[in-house]
């Protein structure tokens, strides 16, 4: 039993790693608004989307200080009030706001064989630079930012700003090599051969 549980554990802990690497926000917030479970993008563009200082550290935020943004509040409370749960679950919600770059789908999810309140489901996504916020962004740019992991977008956006590897890997918290190994990563993805040629594609 304790080795299924084991196995349990680090199955789970391995998903968190995989879900927190991704590109797109991920939240779940129980019927009266309160976070049941976020990864680490979900928390950057409720940041970005609360207008708040983004964290300087790589420290997963406490669900109690979480804060969910109004907007994606007020759109989740919508959804719940319109559910009939012996009707079809409502449509998916969408909020946009373009300007600043951000988006996001809201889902209802009902608790298959259970009973009680549905949980909202929501796919966040921010892809402006997060240093630079107010600074335009075009949409071939973001474009190529999807092509890349949550961390390799963060360097990504670094070099787009100019800054050297060893400046990067100091503003993350993360080693030389990493940044280089990183680096290699959105090199591929993006089909260049050097940093300049990347500055030159982010910032056309």
């Amino acid at each position: 039993m304790a080795s299924v549980e084991s196995k349990l554990r680090d199955l789970l802990e391995l998903a968190q790693v995989v879900l927190d690497d991704l590109p797109v926000g991920l939240l779940v917030l129980s019927a009266h608004g309160k976070p049941l479970w976020f990864n680490r993008e979900a928390e950057v563009v409720c940041a970005v989307w609360n207008k708040t200082p983004l964290r300087k550290d790589a420290l997963p935020m406490k669900r109690d200080d979480f804060e969910v943004p109004a907007a994606l509040w007020a759109e989740c409370a919508a959804l719940l009030a319109a559910d009939d749960p012996d009707g079809a679950v409502p449509e998916p919600r969408i909020l946009d706001e373009a300007e600043s770059g951000l988006h996001a789908v809201i889902r209802l999810q009902r608790r298959p064989g259970r009973s009680g309140p549905p949980a909202c489901f929501l796919q966040l996504d921010y892809r402006r630079p997060r240093g630079d916020r107010d600074r335009p962004i075009s949409p071939g740019a973001l474009s190529l930012l999807s092509r890349l992991t949550f961390r390799e977008r963060e360097v990504a956006l670094r070099i787009r700003d100019g800054l050297t590897t060893e400046e990067i890997a100091k503003e993350l918290r993360r080693s030389k090599l990493t940044i280089k190994t990183q680096l290699a990563g959105i090199f591929r993805k993006l089909g260049v051969a050097n940093r300049s040629r990347v500055t030159a594609m982010l910032n056309r």
